[in-house]
Parts: structure tokens; C-alpha cells; sequence
């Protein structure tokens, strides 16, 4: 019954909001985030308790969906430890306290629910080439640990006072180790991605002799190093595509690849030797988030940076990594994913969960799907049928709505999501503003609860959406919810030329009115000389009704304000 609740909640929300913002946005871009759980950073929360751990990583992904974001990158590997079931790697023990524990949970897989219920994708966040860092010494000294059971393939570093535990991409064992790996979470688990990090050397200084001299093959070591980061990127691709073909495969590397004029910064090519630009030149990888986590006034410059990527994508997907944890990089949020779009990026990621739990996007009133891969897949999903919608409930204003779901999921052609649209008119165009929600395939019903509607008729319909977002050619037949009430209110003054104000009891007032357009109004209370802003909302083209708690002994009138036309009214009581 509690999911229940919350879900009827969540969808008068969208319901009240969905319309909030008339401004048009990209069709299609990737909106993520990372959700780090190394060291506890934004899950699991510090507790054992693992009903508590669900919960929180649900709330996570409530919050995620409330703005309109639509990608996870879920951290479910790093130190050595990962957060699934793994014949490689023992368990992390965040979830039960101790190394290789035996919860009552799969993370990996309840994350994978709780996303694709929320209409959200994610990838697998996978520290790769560094298996070690911290003082968390009861995992590195753990007997399952890699740099126990494989000590020759371990190479202790030491960097600016800190010491950590790198596998030496340089031995073929080891590159074989970390695919086979990565495959087998791919072959057991309904993830969307794979999300690469750490996926480098730790810098030049790196004691791989022993490696070098018997796999250098007459390379210069940089050169040789490049290679065996690549061929490892090149591997990893291989073998999950062969497992499942519309996996996808990302990396995030860091923030500039080479030096150039207006961009000095640590590089990757040279200083940690990611030759990510080649990745993208030979597709082995979908897409790259690059670690952009400067500002725009620093150096080097955001922009600078970002442009240099997008430059040179290769015709693959560049996502731009936002530092959100910088206090100099979260005034220009905004900005960024504003140039972002201008330059036709395939979108943002954002570095982290925690850095942007409290945020509310502008740019991101409309949900909109991830950016599309069309190298991936081009099959459309069956289109939905037999949608009906019934009252349930005369007094609270809820409706049932229900489809025909015949289809089998899982493959990328198959049927993953119905796309709900909320159309101002039943012969609207279906564009991504008026998408209202993702709901699983799972289902094949659902139910709203309009408390307080704003017009009569309510216009419905839906599409299949694939693993890869693509939607069926044809969507179903178009629904109408007819709210009662408000056909009643609404013909006592069927023109509405004019803004109509309706007194319901001496606290209690409605206002109904028509506008051309979609477009946000402003409503001043005056008395006097003094003026008093109640309100601003968003006004649906056609008619709308705005019921209002104000004692109307305070005010001598009201006055709407809109926005777009520049147009205004008052309202005497």
C-alpha cells in the first residue's frame, strides 16, 4: 500500500508540473549522474541495516527522477570489492560489514529494479585498472582480495602522500581478468551500460619493468602503455557485445586529453597514458564523460575544454562531467548545459549524487530520453493497443488507466517502457514536453489521482519504448479524462473571454480562465496602495481553474499578470 501511495503521489506531481515550463528543450540528451558508494560517499548510508540501505537508494532514485534526469551511473566496483555477485571480485562490505558477506540483497540487481522502475537508465560504474585506496586495510588485506590471491599482478604507487594499488594493464592476464569480469556482471545482470573509471595508469612513474620488458615488443614504453589501455578498452567491447549487443560502453577519463593554447591542465594521453581520442576514432567505446570539472572562469575554461571534446567525437557520444561538489562550478550549472546543447553535446553528467540532491534544473523541465546511439540499433518496438481509461472514484477524481501488454522484454527490441503522453489537445503532435511518465513494461495499468485539476478534459496516449529508447512507429489510440466538476464550473461561463472569479467560501475562491497558450501568470493581491504576489503558475492553452485559499477581507481585488502575451486582467470581489 506504501508503494502505492507514493507512486500516486509521484504522478500527481508530474500531473500539477509536467506543463510548468512552455520553453522548448533538445529532444534527446543524456542527464546523468554519478552515484559513488566507494567509501559510503552518497550510498550506502552508514548503517548495516539492509532495509534501510533499500530505502535510502530508493529515495535516491526518486529524487533523481523528480528532476528529470533519466541516467544512473551506479558505482558497483571499486577497491577491489564490487556490489554484485561476482566469481572475480568478493563483496564489498559496506552492505554487511564485513569483506565477501553474505547479504540478504543483491545491490546490483535491486539498483537495476529501482531504476528501470523509475523510468531511469544505468550503467555500471566500474573502477578498473586502480584496485586499492584509503585505509579500509581489511579489504586490501582480505585473502579474496586481487592483491592477495594475485600479488604479481598488484603494483603498489605512491603519489602526493598517498598510497594505492594498481593491476598492471601491461599483462595480458590481467586485461583478461578485468573483461571476463566485466562480461560476466553483463551476462547476469539487466544493466544498460557499462561505465568505465580509472581505466589508466596512475602517472608516469609506474614500476611495470618486469611487464614492460617481456611484453614491450621493441615499443616505446608510452606508446606500449597507450596500447595496452586501449586494447583493454577494445577487449572489454568485444566481449560484452558479443554477450549483449545493445549493451552500452562509456569511459570517463580525465578532463583534458592534450595541452593545448588556453588549456594546460594534467593530461591524459601523456601523464596517465588515455588515449581516449583513438577509443572514439575506432568505436570500442558508445560514449566518453569526460571529468570537465572547472568552471567557466577557470583554467583551463570549461568551455574551452568541452569544445575540444565535442570537436573530436568521432561521430560517438560525448557526455560533459560537471564538477558539481566545486562551489565555483554551481552558479554556472545552468550555463553549462546551456553551452552544452549549444554545441550539440549529447549531454551532461554530473560529478555527484550528493552535489546535486538539493538542486532544481531550470534547463530540465521536460523529461526527455537519454542521447541516441543509432550505431546500436535501429528496431521500433511494437506499438501499444486496447488503452482505456475508467473512473474509480467519483468524489476524488481518479482515474485507471489500462492497455493490452503482451510483449516479452529483454531483448533491445522488445518493449522495456510505455511512454505516456499528457496532450493539450487530442490531435497534438506527440513532442517530448508533453511526455508525462515511463512506466515499466511490466505493467499493464495505472492510476492517477487529479486533486486539483486545472482544466476538464485530460488527453492521454502511449508509445512503446525499446532498451534503447526507441519508440514504436504508431502510439495507441488517444484516451479522455473528463474531471466532472470542472465541466460544470467551466459552463457557467463557457466563453471565459475574460477571467472568471468564483467565491466558494469566505477563504476560498477559484479562478477560471482561458489562454491561447501555454504561458506563466502572475497573481497580485491588491489592497489599496499595496500589492501582494500570491502566486505564480503555469497556464495550459484552453481553459484552466485555479482554486486559491485567501481570505478575500485582505484584498480590495486581484490581478493576473501574463507572462508571454503581456497581458493582464483584474478580478473585483
Amino acid at each position: 500500500m506504501k508503494d502505492k501511495r507514493t507512486f500516486l503521489l509521484f504522478m500527481l506531481f508530474y500531473l500539477l508540473l509536467v506543463y510548468s515550463n512552455g520553453l522548448s528543450q533538445t529532444e534527446r540528451e543524456t542527464r546523468a549522474v554519478w552515484v559513488a558508494t566507494n567509501f559510503r560517499l552518497d550510498w550506502p548510508p552508514p548503517t548495516f541495516d539492509q532495509e534501510q540501505q533499500k530505502k535510502a537508494l530508493i529515495e535516491i532514485f526518486d529524487n533523481v527522477k523528480s528532476k528529470n534526469l533519466n541516467t544512473v551511473y551506479f558505482q558497483a566496483g571499486s577497491s577491489g570489492t564490487v556490489l554484485f555477485k561476482s566469481s572475480f571480485e568478493p563483496f564489498s562490505p559496506y552492505i554487511t560489514g564485513e569483506v565477501n558477506g553474505k547479504p540478504s540483497y543483491d545491490p546490483l540487481q535491486f539498483a537495476v529494479e529501482q531504476a528501470h522502475k523509475h523510468g531511469l537508465e544505468i550503467h555500471a560504474w566500474i573502477n578498473i585498472v586502480k584496485c586499492f585506496n584509503g585505509t579500509e586495510y581489511n579489504i586490501l588485506k582480505n585473502p579474496k582480495h586481487i592483491s592477495q590471491r594475485k600479488p604479481g599482478w598488484v603494483i603498489e604507487d605512491f603519489r602526493n602522500g598517498e598510497r594505492s594499488f594498481w593491476l598492471d594493464p601491461g599483462l595480458p592476464e590481467v586485461r583478461e581478468y578485468i573483461s571476463d569480469m566485466i562480461t560476466e556482471m553483463v551476462e547476469d545482470y539487466d544493466i544498460d551500460g557499462v561505465h568505465l573509471d580509472y581505466i589508466r595508469y596512475p602517472g608516469k612513474n609506474f614500476d611495470d619493468e618486469f611487464s614492460y620488458r617481456v611484453y614491450g615488443n621493441g615499443l616505446v614504453r608510452d606508446e606500449w602503455r597507450r596500447k595496452n589501455i586501449t586494447d583493454l578498452v577494445e577487449q572489454i567491447n568485444k566481449k560484452i557485445k558479443a554477450v549483449k549487443h545493445h549493451i552500452k560502453l562509456g569511459a570517463a577519463p580525465i578532463g583534458v586529453y592534450q595541452n593545448q593554447k588556453g588549456m594546460t591542465a594534467w593530461e591524459g594521453f601523456s601523464e596517465v597514458y588515455q588515449d581516449s581520442r583513438e577509443w572514439l576514432r575506432r568505436g570500442i567505446v558508445d560514449y566518453i564523460a569526460p571529468q570537465i570539472y572547472w568552471g567557466i572562469d577557470d583554467n583551463p575554461r570549461f568551455e574551452v575544454v568541452a569544445k575540444e571534446w565535442i570537436q573530436n567525437s568521432f561521430g560517438r557520444s560525448i557526455v560533459l562531467g560537471i564538477g558539481a561538489y566545486k562551489e565555483n562550478v554551481k552558479p554556472d550549472i545552468e550555463k553549462m548545459i546551456s553551452f552544452s546543447r549549444n554545441m550539440n553535446a549529447d549531454g551532461v553528467a554530473f560529478f555527484r549524487y550528493s552535489n546535486i540532491k538539493d538542486n532544481l534544473f531550470a534547463s530540465f523541465s521536460h523529461k526527455t530520453y537519454p542521447a541516441s546511439m543509432p550505431w546500436l540499433d535501429g528496431i521500433y518496438p511494437p506499438s501499444p493497443s486496447n488503452f482505456i481509461v475508467s473512473r474509480t472514484d467519483n468524489e476524488k477524481n481518479i482515474f485507471s488507466l489500462n492497455w493490452d501488454n503482451k510483449t516479452i522484454r529483454g531483448s533491445s527490441d522488445s518493449v522495456n517502457y510505455y511512454a505516456l503522453y499528457n496532450l493539450p489537445k487530442p490531435d497534438s503532435e506527440l513532442l517530448q514536453e508533453y511526455l508525462f511518465d515511463l512506466i515499466s513494461a511490466q505493467r499493464s495499468s495505472l492510476v492517477l489521482s487529479i486533486e486539483k485539476p486545472k482544466k476538464v478534459n485530460y488527453y492521454f496516449c502511449l508509445k512503446s519504448v525499446n532498451k534503447l529508447w526507441n519508440e514504436s512507429v504508431e502510439a495507441s489510440n488517444v484516451v479522455e479524462l473528463e474531471v466532472p466538476a470542472m465541466k460544470n464550473l467551466i459552463e457557467l461561463n463557457y466563453d471565459l473571454d475574460k477571467p472568471t472569479l468564483i467565491k466558494e467560501t469566505d477563504d476560498k475562491v477559484a479562478i477560471l480562465l482561458f489562454s491561447q497558450e501555454n504561458e506563466k501568470i502572475t497573481l497580485i493581491g491588491l489592497k489599496g496602495t499595496s500589492r501582494h504576489l500570491l502566486m505564480t503558475d503555469f497556464v495550459l492553452a484552453g481553459k484552466n481553474y485555479f482554486a486559491l485559499q485567501i481570505d478575500m477581507k485582505n484584498y480590495d481585488a486581484l490581478r493576473i499578470y501574463f507572462e508571454s502575451t503581456k497581458r493582464e486582467a483584474e478580478l473585483k470581489f
